[in-house]
């Protein structure tokens, strides 16, 4: 398998052996469908409620050949994406692929997913694997449905559930659950029609196995730094304030962190075994997961400082660009009051059928002066169903991207997209947490200045509306938001992505950032990077 996955070079795309398997046959011109518009009626207002891994051991080849099919140097490559059927996994990849398409790159997909079934299931998070397949179809983006593994369903409710290290434990044995049949599904997909490179979610394993079986180029994406270690970063998913001093609650949530890095690595094992791969590293979430390249969507100036990241890795800034102006036809925006101070509200894409925590939030903000905009996900059904104060604009979704710069404070989950989006519109944060990364974000948060912690265990009525007061009144939170929203303007996440995506590509060789470079790629130092790592002088449009 991984010599059929070698690719022989050629600029004039001269044709495999006939007695080969692979890449006999002419691949098909890409020919992505638009997205369709979404239509005014899905934002009916009714009153105030609107309607609507593992890293390859050892050094990588030097140069991976290119496959005799491959389109010619210079003017597209075929690159595939992997990723979980989760929005927030998914938006960047989104993102980044139509980013590459527009650049005349075939970019296409793989996700574990379903067609429709013409119901929602129960709970909320069971919908995803329709759902997020379908945000794909309506990018106009080719997609292939990978078959689901058998243990989603179980590991999926639970985790919708939980909290804290059972959450994390739960959610690492959802993104390994079937990583070998899933990994072969790949590898069989890719044997039907090759790809240059993969690009896949720095969490979508089976994507990290197929990618080293084959001994393809392929890049680890990742949403915000909060895997890597750094001087003073308490244990991941631990949720401790950043510089938590040593002590019997540091100790044990060390403990608790290497506890599940073993049993990750154990869930690898087998898998790597069937599939005739060396042993796993046994830090494989605090350690850059592909030899290739790895690209975190986020700036360091967003970041707690993080060390471990060698030379293959490259901040690039958020990618949403590619997400301005879509999904807002219809929407009101003119129901925005100019003179209030507007809070937007929203518990993310996974955790947010939480109907009394959304209420415990609304009679918080129950005062004079503000506007309540809330994205209420599968909660709002139940919201829904009872009188909202006028000052209330209750959805189910949001166009998000071009609603944040019109809010004064934020309420959110903390998700990575939430987070980075937020502050990228130079808003202050009030992150209440509920599972996965966010604890860490509520506290990445807290470290810059930006924004509060709220435990949603201790949230009170009373506790919400002392932190909004706050997050409005002391003028230091708007002006650190504002400060780093300046930062990543410098920034265009799509674009040195598919920059640098593209180089990898092409030159088939693992990415290194150079002696002295920043690892924060902004606009301005896109094109010497490019032309330092290209090796020529390169002009960048």
């Amino acid at each position: 398998m991984a010599a059929a996955g070698c690719r022989t070079n050629s600029r004039h795309r001269a044709r495999r052996n006939s007695t080969s398997t692979r890449g006999s046959a002419t691949r098909p011109p890409c020919s992505p469908r638009r997205s369709p518009d979404r239509s005014s009626s899905e934002w009916l207002t009714v009153g105030t409620r609107v309607i609507s891994e593992t890293p390859v051991r050892g050094n990588p080849p030097a140069r991976a050949a290119r496959s005799a099919n491959h389109y010619d140097a210079g003017l597209m490559s075929d690159i595939a994406f992997l990723c979980h059927p989760t929005v927030g996994h998914l938006n960047t990849l989104l993102a980044t692929a139509l980013r590459m398409r527009a650049e005349g790159h075939r970019t296409r997909f793989f996700i574990p997913g379903a067609p429709s079934l013409g119901f929602r299931l129960k709970p909320d998070i069971l919908n995803n694997v329709t759902d997020v397949p379908a945000m794909v179809e309506r990018a106009g983006l080719p997609l292939e449905r990978l078959r689901p593994a058998l243990g989603v369903i179980f590991h999926a409710i639970r985790l919708a559930r939980s909290s804290g290290y059972a959450e994390s434990r739960i959610a690492l044995n959802l993104f390994t659950a079937g990583a070998e049949a899933t990994a072969r599904d790949i590898l069989r997909r890719l044997e039907r029609q090759p790809a240059d490179v993969l690009v896949a979610d720095f969490a979508f394993f089976p994507a990290h196995l197929a990618a080293e079986k084959l001994g393809l180029p392929w890049v680890a994406v990742y949403h915000s730094g909060l895997p890597f270690r750094g001087p003073g970063i308490p244990p991941w998913g631990s949720g401790l304030p950043i510089g938590t001093p040593d002590g019997p609650e540091l100790h044990r949530a060390e403990v608790a962190e290497a506890e599940l890095l073993v049993q990750l690595a154990r869930r690898m094992d087998q898998p790597r075994r069937a599939l005739g791969l060396v042993r796993g590293l046994p830090d494989v979430l605090r350690t850059p997961a592909s030899p290739w390249l790895n690209l975190v969507m986020s700036h360091e100036a967003i970041e707690a400082p993080r060390t471990g990241l060698g030379s293959g890795t490259f901040y690039v800034g958020p990618c949403f660009s590619t997400r301005r102006g879509t999904d807002t036809e219809g929407f009101p925006f003119d129901k925005l009051r100019a003179e209030a101070f507007k809070v937007y509200v929203s518990l993310g894409t996974v955790f947010n059928d939480k109907p009394e925590v959304f209420r415990t939030l609304l009679r918080g903000l129950d005062a004079p002066g503000l506007q309540v905009v809330v994205s209420a996900g599968a909660a709002y059904p139940a919201l829904a169903s009872k009188p909202l104060p006028s000052h209330v604009l209750l959805f189910r979704r949001v166009p998000q991207v071009d609603l944040l710069p019109r809010m004064d404070l934020v309420i959110s989950h903390g998700g990575n997209n939430s987070t980075n989006e937020t502050l990228a519109a130079g808003k202050p944060l009030l992150v209440v947490p509920v599972g996965g990364e966010q604890h860490d974000n509520a506290r990445r948060v807290e470290y810059l200045g930006a924004g509060l912690f709220q435990s949603i265990q201790g949230m009170t009525e009373d506790s919400i509306r002392r932190a909004v007061a706050r997050l409005r009144e002391e003028p230091g939170f708007r002006a650190k938001a504002e400060a780093l929203r300046q930062q990543l303007e410098l920034t265009e996440g799509t674009s040195t992505a598919s920059a640098l995506i593209s180089l990898l590509a092409r030159r088939r060789e693992p990415l290194r950032l150079p002696d002295g470079a920043p690892r924060t790629i902004t606009r301005e130092a896109l094109a010497s990077l490019l032309a330092s790592l290209e090796g020529t002088a390169l002009s960048v449009a």
